[in-house]
């Protein structure tokens, strides 16, 4: 097929319309069209003429080279149209999640793969969650051209039915408000300390933990916290005798605030933090007849803090561990 008729096929498309892309871009349906045309110019058969014979065509197939699909940025999906990540923000986002071959990275409406192939080239395992059959099968050719097929693998599948529990490291280049919708499931799926890394888009209510940029295009880092909110109880002697406490904890996704009790002192709660799977938090109370401060640092599992404490200016920390009784909920329920 020869740019004239091409040029014809667009002709008689019909009126031409807008599709939509990412952050309010437009693309003409007409421009689809000559790029549409273009990849058929490469796949179809062309036709020759044979013999002397004046006006007689054979046609003669010429089989492709390579998997006939060409993308179209802009090219619609179930939840979005399809534009391609940058390949300079690929590196960056990995470099920004610290990724190491240690982690299973899951990219979430991979496209044509290239997040995971980036991935794959850092001896990285990663899988690519797609809707799009042609996409997948691009992606998966392209991992055995580079010789990755080891490391990197697709699946044609909806990103909402995919099971985040083994991922440490989930990628996305989706819009607001799909990011927000596959907040819950990350938060009740990927364990405490699990790292989400977005291009470009945020998480709504979610704060990132880190913002960076490259070239003025923006990457969102996201720990995934422990579920921390609830009541807490322990004993501990780091003051020269033992002493029972209750904690009562807030949380809304990374960020806890508390109160804290004992039965014959009053107790002062600060400096709360947690970090994945991390808290830590000081207490400041009564100790006979001066004050004393404890800071806590220990790690939450389930039900249970383990970790140690350490009393004033005390070279040596003591074992400390807390139990929740009540109060565990979803960080986010879903909706």
């Amino acid at each position: 097929m020869n740019d004239t008729q091409a040029q014809a096929i667009e002709r008689n498309a019909a009126r031409p319309g807008k599709v939509p892309l990412a952050r309010g871009c437009w693309q003409s349906l007409g421009a689809l069209v000559r790029r549409g045309a273009r990849a058929l110019r490469f796949v179809l058969p062309r036709m020759i003429v044979v013999g002397g014979l004046a006006g007689s065509v054979v046609a003669a197939q010429t089989p492709p080279t390579e998997y006939a699909f060409e993308p179209v940025i802009g090219m619609p999906g179930k939840d979005v149209v399809w534009v391609p990540t940058p390949p300079p923000v690929i590196d960056f986002m990995l470099d920004v999640a610290k990724a190491t071959p240690k982690d299973y990275i899951v990219d979430l409406g991979s496209g044509d793969g290239r997040i995971v192939l980036g991935a794959a080239k850092r001896g990285i395992r990663a899988l690519g969650v797609e809707l799009n059959p042609d996409l997948v099968q691009l992606a998966k050719e392209e991992a055995v051209r580079l010789g990755v097929s080891e490391y990197a693998q697709f699946v044609v599948q909806d990103m909402f039915q995919t099971d985040l529990s083994p991922v440490t490291v989930l990628m996305t280049y989706l819009l607001p408000h799909l990011n927000q919708r596959i907040r819950p499931q990350l938060l009740a799926q990927m364990k405490p300390g699990s790292r989400v890394v977005t291009y470009a888009f945020h998480m709504g209510e979610w704060q990132p933990d880190t913002v960076a940029q490259l070239n003025g295009l923006t990457v969102h880092l996201w720990i995934v916290p422990a579920a921390a909110m609830g009541e807490w109880r322990w004993s501990h002697d780091g003051i020269g005798f033992s002493r029972d406490y209750a904690m009562s904890v807030r949380q809304k996704f990374q960020f806890i605030e508390g109160q804290a009790s004992t039965k014959t002192s009053p107790v002062y709660l600060r400096d709360m933090k947690l970090e994945g799977d991390r808290i830590s938090f000081t207490l400041t109370e009564e100790a006979g007849s001066s004050l004393a401060q404890t800071r806590y640092e220990g790690r939450i599992e389930g039900d249970v803090i383990t970790g140690s404490a350490r009393t004033n200016d005390h070279k040596a920390s003591r074992p400390w561990r807390a139990t929740r009784i009540a109060g565990r909920t979803d960080i986010e329920q879903r909706k």
